[in-house]
């Protein structure tokens, strides 16, 4: 198959353009902690990426890029509708990047808020946990408040 090759592309952008729909609903999912949509976006997202992964559409990136870096003939008979196809994939794939981050991070904070409320849970003196202002607006934790007491 050749690099310049329309529907292929086509077929790539319209992946590209999915991953980033179904990123879109991932973030909803998390925002509105619904778990059975997330898992059931897992899967769908995890079939995108089986596409966006094979073997053959890596060759093609691989080969679009020597292309475009080399000043040789082939890379003037590409065609104006391939190389915008490919902008354009790039760019969707690139946001979808972006999107992912966003998902990971959002993520990682509720891992992290439930990770803090599973220790103030578990911990045998919830007062050493916790941390409270001081008279002068400082961040002190139970330990500090007893020294102040006695200062």
């Amino acid at each position: 198959m050749e690099i310049n090759d329309i529907k292929y592309l086509s077929q790539i952008l319209h992946k590209a353009e999915a991953l980033k729909s179904l990123l879109e609903q991932e973030f909803q999912a998390l925002k509105l902690q619904d778990l059975q949509q997330f898992e059931k976006l897992q899967k769908e997202k995890t079939k995108v990426l089986e596409i966006l992964s094979e073997e053959e559409f890596v060759k093609k990136v691989q080969e679009f890029h020597n292309n475009s870096t080399s000043n040789s003939p082939a890379n003037t008979e590409i065609p104006i509708q391939s190389l915008e196809l490919w902008d354009q994939i790039v760019k969707s794939m690139t946001e979808g990047r972006t999107l992912h981050q966003r998902n990971e991070i959002l993520i990682n904070s509720k891992i992290e808020s439930i990770r803090s409320a599973l220790r103030t849970l578990q911990s045998p003196d919830p007062l050493n946990s916790v941390e409270v202002y001081d008279k002068l607006g400082k961040l002190t934790g139970a330990n500090d408040r007893n020294k102040v007491g006695e200062a």
